[in-house]
């Protein structure tokens, strides 16, 4: 018998670490857990399911059920680990409750949407009030479909980031009125510097428009979104714009519940602490992807992750070194 792996998260970094494991050993039991309906798919392909160019969510399908069946991995979808303890996992599937022992755990639980705190962005229940999205998952994608249909018009996208302005573009491709509002001086602050900002802006602003030092104050509507209240933080000047669908692409929080829960290191951005081998501070867990932060090799300070190449990068680390082998990363 194997050594028992289990990856819990089949994103990009859970079914690498999946698929390496197997490739550096063929004796290991390699077992995936993810609690979507969905194989491996590729996240960044989302607002291109929004735009229409990609037309259906099975085109997002990078690695089937059947190739992870060929590979010998077991893959369980709609498959939630609630809970770990002395080397086991508990799953629930549908009413089903399943526990397994592991070896080897890799934890790949992504992140959340963050959602700034708008006035009037929840509804009773707590919930993101109707017509008001993020974006993370195909199911994120259908719904922000579905709610568009062919009457929606005004569209307002809350950050000026990648995700966000591809999003704006999806709206823009599906002929709404597109607007961006984003709290810092320059679009793609964390990308690009201050001059590039302003190219891509002046491109953009001649099709979208582009709202930069501003910020989004309020929610308005019963039921439904219907208008936001807007602020210009160098003047302190408020209005409003009209608005039938809002999206919210304000970065994310690394979904680090699981490895909180059996003692793993959380860092000061809030992910799983891990080193260059993807150890966790607990013995034999490993963490790769969204869910954690790393050390910057330039400034010696820790940074989330948050990147699909890096998380790739990592996913191969931890599987060859949870079936045994030996790799660091850069």
């Amino acid at each position: 018998m194997g050594e028992e792996i289990i990856v819990v998260g089949c994103g990009a970094s859970g079914g690498t670490a999946a698929q390496f494991a197997r490739k550096t050993s063929r004796n290991a039991n390699v077992t995936v857990f993810e609690k979507s309906k969905y194989p491996q798919y590729s996240k960044c392909a989302l607002p291109y399911l929004i735009s229409g160019k990609i037309s259906g969510p099975e085109k997002l399908i990078e690695f089937s059920v059947e190739w992870f069946n060929r590979a010998k991995i077991k893959l369980f979808l709609n498959s939630t680990v609630t809970g770990i303890d002395d080397k086991k996992v508990y799953v629930k599937k549908n009413s089903e409750v399943i526990v397994k022992e592991y070896d080897k755990l890799v934890i790949a639980t992504g992140a959340r949407s963050a959602v700034p705190p708008i006035k009037n962005i929840l509804d009773k229940n707590g919930e993101l009030k109707k017509g008001v999205f993020t974006l993370r998952t195909v199911d994120d994608a259908i719904k922000i479909i579905n709610y568009i249909g062919d009457r929606k018009r005004n569209a307002l996208i809350v950050g000026g980031g990648l995700i966000g302005l591809e999003v704006a573009e999806a709206f823009y491709s599906r002929k709404l009125n597109v607007t961006v509002v984003e709290m810092l001086p320059n679009i793609l602050p964390s990308m690009i510097d201050e001059d590039m900002s302003r190219e891509l802006y002046d491109q953009l602003s001649g099709y979208i428009d582009i709202f930069t030092n501003h910020m989004v104050l309020d929610v308005e509507g019963d039921d439904k979104v219907e208008s936001v209240r807007v602020k210009n933080n160098g003047n302190g000047e408020e209005f409003k714009l009209p608005v039938d669908v809002l999206v919210i692409s304000t970065g994310i929080k690394p979904d680090v519940d699981l490895a909180r829960s059996i003692g793993c290191k959380i860092g000061e951005k809030g992910g799983i602490v891990v080193n260059r081998r993807c150890e966790t501070s607990v013995e034999n867990v490993y963490a790769v992807g969204d869910c954690t932060e790393g050390r910057d090799f330039v400034t010696g300070g820790s940074f989330p992750v948050g990147l699909g190449s890096i998380g790739v990068r990592q996913g191969i680390v931890a599987g060859v070194n949870a079936a045994g082998g030996d790799m660091e990363l850069f």
